[in-house]
């Protein structure tokens, strides 16, 4: 594998590098297109290509043209994905991106053969370029297709519409080993940008990263936009990991790596026979930026139209996960960097989800849908009969519902921010990526369909108990006559509010938890609603009330916390020190 500049390889022929509006490091966002299509492909010794062939085209043909008619300035396929057919047909008809606009296309195989044959069909209006190699029609190339317009040298400005092409250095390991006997493999990763005040892309195809050492890592990281297209059973192998902590580890925080694998439940057909796939999608948008808009509002928008947080926490970056049924997002994005702007305006923000669209065949359209299934309906019954409020929590503000869920459980960090998006164990994800979101549930890991169950039925017995009088302290008789759980930004550390408007901070350990991890939690919270409290009255308040359960010795038992809490005591000093635990 060698990273070749672009501008190297177009000079060879004639070309000026393009000067692309993603990798110009200003202050103008970016309008990224990103498809990932619905599986069902043919594998054989010939190749990878879409089983079912006539949707694909009219599928991927008005795609290019969606792409062309907004304007997208990065547009993007995963690998096998593009039928030549449909590229082809697009740039015939001069459907192509604008000065300063760059499609990567992950396109199905084709011979090398073909592909010189195809060069010279569209000589005449497109200049396509690819890595020589030796003519094997027994053999068939994955080719990725960078589509661009690039001045030509002394041209007086005069732009070519360029198609360069390149293909993957490493086969992925099936179990016919087809790639291994039958692909053609290239040798050339090419980057865009790079020296100076540029900013680098690099793209890799699937298993490339096999061959991804920790030098290429180190040459490409820094102010790089890395794509990484798959058409991939198993986005979380240990190589496809390794691959991310490589780029993640270093310090900085100028490196965002975009995954774009096919939606899940994969179809393949070999030799006639079908066989499903079972696999999760897992695109992703990785981001090691320290700035990052995570406000409510920006992060709902997006897990409406189907783009979840979480925080990827041995890299401290943030990981955006697509929703896993076939769609094409637009998306409108920051710069990976801001070089020479000033500090004011200079606000990076991350990718924000502006459109989410699926294909509709009878209007031969990708259709915008305004929200995505996140799968949330399918298991918030498991909260019993606390589901109603914790559904119209979802409903608002899936974040929220989060917290609330955390709260009643006791799972709260040993920060007073425990509810940052960064704290909450539910949005934390640790290197296996294996994702824990309760209101995005689409991650089919036992363990993480384990932890959703857990959480939600934890809420369901906390709910039964205070619906139960004599379970109630005497500071929550309030809640008799009716309560409800809720999550609001003034009352962070509190998570139910009685029928009168009285909030209240209600947990249920369980059976999990000991006696010293109880107190600890109650400690806790009552240290952070210590802290939050605007005066001595509002302190006495909150803090009686305070109600954890846990069960022991097969019954419910309210932990006395008021033999920590003196509220005789008027002073602002604090009666808890949880920096000792």
């Amino acid at each position: 594998m060698n990273i070749t500049p672009v501008s190297a390889v177009l000079a060879k022929v004639g070309f000026d590098p393009p000067r692309l509006h993603v990798l110009v490091p200003n202050v103008d966002n970016y309008k990224a297109l990103l498809l990932q299509p619905h599986g069902s492909i043919e594998v054989s010794g010939d190749g990878v290509r879409n089983q079912a062939r006539e949707l694909a085209y009219r599928q991927y043909k008005k795609f290019l043209k969606d792409a062309s008619q907004v304007g997208a300035d990065l547009v993007v396929t995963p690998e096998y994905a593009m039928p030549w057919k449909s590229l082809r047909d697009a740039l015939k008809a001069s459907v192509v991106p604008a000065q300063g606009k760059l499609w990567v296309l992950g396109c199905e195989s084709i011979k090398y053969s073909e592909l010189e044959v195809l060069r010279n069909e569209l000589s005449d209006s497109v200049r396509v370029i690819f890595e020589p190699l030796a003519v094997d029609n027994d053999r068939f190339l994955s080719p990725l297709a960078y589509v661009f317009n690039a001045p030509l040298v002394d041209g007086n400005g005069k732009e070519r519409t360029v198609v360069l092409v390149q293909f993957k250095t490493h086969p992925m390991g099936d179990p016919n080993h087809y790639e291994v006997n039958a692909m053609q493999r290239g040798t050339q990763i090419y980057q865009f940008g790079g020296g100076g005040e540029n900013l680098k892309l690099v793209s890799l195809i699937c298993a490339d990263v096999f061959a991804f050492e920790d030098a290429h890592a180190r040459a490409i990281y820094d102010r790089a936009l890395i794509l990484h297209i798959q058409l991939n059973p198993e986005p979380r192998h240990m190589q496809f990991l390794g691959c991310r902590e490589r780029l993640l580890r270093f310090n900085g925080d100028a490196t965002e790596v975009l995954c774009l694998n096919w939606a899940r439940e994969v179809h393949s057909w070999d030799e006639g026979v079908e066989k499903s796939w079972h696999n999760i999608a897992g695109s992703a948008w990785y981001l090691k930026s320290k700035e990052y808009d995570n406000k409510d509002t920006t992060l709902c928008d997006n897990h409406r139209r189907g783009l979840y947080y979480t925080w990827l926490k041995p890299h401290r970056t943030h990981a955006l996960f697509f929703n896993f049924e076939p769609a094409s997002y637009l998306l409108e994005a920051t710069k990976v960097a801001h070089i020479g702007v000033h500090g004011a305006v200079s606000i990076r923000r991350g990718p924000q989800l502006i459109k989410t669209s699926v294909w509709n065949d009878t209007a031969t359209t990708w259709e915008e849908k305004a929200t995505v299934e996140d799968g949330f309906s399918c298991i918030v019954g498991e909260s019993g009969k606390a589901k109603d409020d914790v559904e119209q929590i979802a409903d608002a503000n899936p974040l929220a519902a989060e917290r609330v869920l955390a709260l009643c459980a006791g799972k709260i960090s040993f920060r007073e921010n425990w509810h940052s998006v960064c704290e909450v164990d539910s949005f934390v994800i640790d290197a296996t990526e294996v994702i824990r979101r309760i209101t995005f549930c689409q991650d089919i890991d036992e363990s993480a369909s384990e932890f959703r169950i857990a959480r939600l039925k934890r809420c369901g017995s906390l709910w039964d108990i205070l619906k139960k009088d004599d379970y109630l302290p005497p500071a929550l008789a309030d809640f008799k006559e009716g309560f409800k759980l809720e999550w609001i930004d003034n009352s962070p550390h509190q998570n139910a509010i009685s029928a009168k408007g009285q909030r209240a901070t209600v947990i249920y350990m369980g059976e999990e938890s000991n006696d010293s991890q109880v107190e600890a939690t109650a400690k806790r919270v009552a240290e952070y609603l210590h802290r939050w409290s605007k005066d001595q009255n509002e302190r006495r308040s909150v803090l009686q009330r305070i109600a954890v359960w846990y069960r022991k010795d097969n019954e419910i038992s309210l932990y006395d916390h008021h033999q920590h809490v003196q509220i005789d005591k008027t002073g602002d000093i604090s009666e808890f020190d949880i920096g000792r635990e």
